[in-house]
């Protein structure tokens, strides 16, 4: 799949409170060893940064990925606030174009 990005900076951003808040995760053989259990830091929330992007051409094939995603939608935009929560698609509705 041929894509483009627009700009180099995201077009906005989504901030997830967790109802609990949890320890960092392991981390993986490549990356450095987790800091000892005392400096240990706490996770309140996460947050996804939205990049405006085009596809030029092509389809996406996730055949050989790496991450283990097994599926995926192509999605217009009144499509996806069927698929989402109330509360998310309230904080994303406005970056969505209506094309």
């Amino acid at each position: 799949m041929n894509t483009w990005f627009v700009g180099s900076h995201p077009i906005g951003h989504f901030v997830y409170q967790f109802r609990k808040a949890g320890k960092t995760p392991a981390s993986p053989a490549s990356t450095p060893p987790a800091p000892p259990p005392s400096q240990e830091m706490t996770l309140a929330g996460e947050k996804t940064f939205f990049m405006k992007g085009r596809i030029m051409a092509g389809q996406a094939d996730i055949t050989a990925n790496e991450l283990g995603v097994e599926d995926f939608k192509w999605l217009a935009k009144e499509e996806v606030q069927k698929e989402v929560s109330p509360q998310y698609w309230a904080n994303v509705k406005n970056m969505l174009v209506q094309q």
